[in-house]
């Protein structure tokens, strides 16, 4: 490997496609680990470094606080707050630190090619970082600030001239979807369905989900319909009770924006799922048990769809590179194949846990450059052990609403006044900026 005191040495490239939670907290250890020196104590940028080179490939120009998205959608002040622009983080514009707005449209051993320029960029060391797809609004089809609040502005003024809201699928999302509907509009009709006789997939208890269901319909006021699929949608007209007002000005003028700024990456639907919109407007739907439902908005909210499609990687011993849950890795989040020891996956898009948590995808990335940081500086006489990722429990915490929540830890479903305390009003937006350094220089740690 490189050694990095040799300043003559071609720098080594390490490129970190997609940004984020796991991605982003990667780039933090690089950069205290490999950019800045061993005095280094975060008061200011780091001084350059010619022997590392760091790029960062987004589709996104920032930030996104995913956890807060279903409230960012009833309340778009606080929506607004949820991305962050990399412009605005100061160590990202370290000189050996470059931020590329683009889509990956390919993966392979040595470079990634970015779709509509067909650039390829080379890679010594890769980080994977691309995360799941959720349909937009949850996922998120914009790629700027501006567009984000344009769309922030667009669902809230639906949701708010909406009397009655439909929400498929009963996971955390779905959940607290419709709670946060229901509590910020308390006189809309508000209805949850889902699939299965309780929500919540994964392995919690029966208790957590059905004290989830109680709490949606006998606090909250959700009509929750459970065990039942939706198989018929039948649009209908609009009513003259829900006829233009002024503010549809402004949803047209957003759909014509919107619509400008993102036809050039239309034709990539394929590859990034959040560009397809899951709310439908004024329909009727039918139900397995023969429930017809009518509603203004709808929105489905019935999981994820994996990136995995992008990275071609052909695998070169019996196993495959992919399983269910994602791009295998091993237990240092290398890539579980001897052909990629030099490429890491980390967060959704790796099989290394069920739940896709915003503290585990982060944790994944500290590990992850750990151990790249190890890779760069060893030589060959000294091998140095790679740390690996520990096993986490299980957990899930439900915000339902500001007032409702509810958690559960492995095997344990905590009593409210102990879960009290991880409920924060901004849906734990400040603790990531803060352990993700964006606001400040990072710290070695």
């Amino acid at each position: 490997m490189v050694a990095l005191t040799q300043p003559s040495v071609k720098p080594v490239h390490i490129l970190v496609a997609g940004g984020n939670y796991a991605g982003l907290n990667a780039i933090k250890y690089l950069y205290t680990h490999l950019l800045a020196p061993k005095d280094y104590d975060g008061s200011e940028q780091a001084p350059p470094n010619q022997n590392v080179r760091i790029t960062l490939v987004d589709r996104r120009d920032g930030f996104v606080h995913f956890i807060g998205m279903t409230r960012g959608l009833t309340e778009p002040d606080f929506g607004e707050k949820l991305w962050v622009p990399y412009s605005s983080v100061p160590w990202l514009s370290h000189p050996s630190i470059t931020v590329r707005n683009g889509i990956i449209k390919e993966v392979t051993a040595n470079n990634v090619k970015i779709a509509d320029s067909e650039e390829e960029i080379s890679f010594d060391y890769l980080i994977m970082a691309l995360g799941q797809s959720r349909g937009t609004p949850i996922g998120v089809s914009a790629s700027t600030k501006g567009e984000f609040v344009k769309e922030l502005l667009k669902h809230h003024h639906d949701i708010k001239n909406s009397k009655s809201v439909v929400v498929v699928g009963g996971g955390a999302v779905g959940i607290e979807m419709a709670a946060d509907v229901k509590c910020d509009f308390p006189e809309k009709d508000v209805t949850l369905i889902h699939s299965r006789a309780l929500p919540i997939p994964g392995p919690f208890k029966d208790e957590f989900r059905q004290e989830t269901v109680r709490i949606l319909k006998e606090d909250i006021g959700v009509n929750v319909i459970l065990g039942e699929r939706v198989i018929k949608e039948i649009p209908l007209s609009v009513s003259t009770d829900t006829a233009k007002d002024p503010c549809d000005t402004l949803s047209e003028l957003i759909s014509e924006v919107k619509f400008s700024e993102t036809r050039s990456v239309n034709n990539h639907e394929d590859i990034l799922p959040e560009l397809i919109s899951t709310v439908k407007y004024n329909i009727e739907l039918t139900t397995t048990n023969q429930s017809n439902i009518k509603a203004d908005w709808v929105i489905n909210c019935t999981g994820t769809k994996s990136k995995a499609s992008v990275v071609n990687l052909p695998s070169s011993t019996d196993e495959p590179i992919f399983s269910q849950n994602g791009i295998r890795v091993n237990k240092n989040m290398q890539i579980d194949d001897p052909k990629y020891s030099h490429i890491f996956a980390i967060g959704d898009v790796c099989d290394r846990t069920v739940m896709k948590l915003a503290g585990v995808a982060m944790y994944g990335g500290y590990i992850a450059a750990k151990n790249l940081s190890i890779l760069v500086k060893q030589d060959e006489e000294s091998k140095v052990e790679l740390e690996d990722f520990p096993e986490f429990p299980s957990k899930l915490l439900l915000l339902m609403g500001k007032d409702n929540f509810l958690f559960q830890m492995g095997d344990e479903i905590w009593e409210r006044e102990r879960t009290q305390q991880f409920v924060y009003e901004d849906m734990g937006l400040e603790g990531c900026i803060n352990a993700l350094s964006l606001k400040e220089f990072p710290k070695l740690e």
